[in-house]
């Protein structure tokens, strides 16, 4: 398969999962854009030295640094009405009506950053525990303990909700 195949398919089966993850942690269409397409054109740039079996832990790697990266800068990305990308036209619609995706929003906001992440990794994108350690740079058991943690504090905000 040739190299622009390969990476089509690749970019086909995970961007909306990265652009998913970025808008769940930002709540900012454009920025989850951006910072997708910034993920993608590094692993192009990279592409021939990549190890192809752990893509994906990889590119959700790269996007949780580049956010990281953008928090530490403050930058403001303007916000527009017009949501025009190349990812699934009805992923915004989706993620901001669904009243089940609402509640859960509002209970993920409630967490620490680092529970958020975890519990984002690990039940929305449905990521390994190994695959979230490799992202998140902790260990396996960290994330299995951070899970915990998040599971216990949604349970609680969940109950409180009620």
């Amino acid at each position: 398969m040739a190299r622009e195949d390969e990476f089509s398919e690749v970019y086909r089966k995970y961007s909306d999962k990265i652009f998913r993850y970025l808008y769940w942690q930002s709540k900012n269409f454009h920025l989850s854009e951006d910072l997708t397409s910034e993920v993608f054109t590094r692993a192009w740039e990279t592409w021939d030295s990549l190890r192809k079996d752990f893509l994906q832990a990889w590119l959700f790697r790269v996007a949780h640094n580049l956010l990281v990266d953008w928090y530490r800068k403050k930058k403001e990305v303007p916000l527009n009405e017009s949501h025009d990308g190349f990812y699934d036209e009805n992923l915004l619609e989706k993620l901001g009506n669904d009243e089940q995706v609402k509640e859960l929003s509002e209970a993920l906001d409630t967490l620490p950053e680092n529970l958020k992440r975890v519990a984002i990794l690990r039940f929305v994108e449905e990521l390994s525990a190994k695959e979230a350690a490799v992202i998140l740079n902790v260990s396996e058991v960290n994330v299995r303990v951070l899970q915990h943690r998040a599971l216990v504090k949604l349970k609680e905000f969940m109950n409180d909700a009620k």
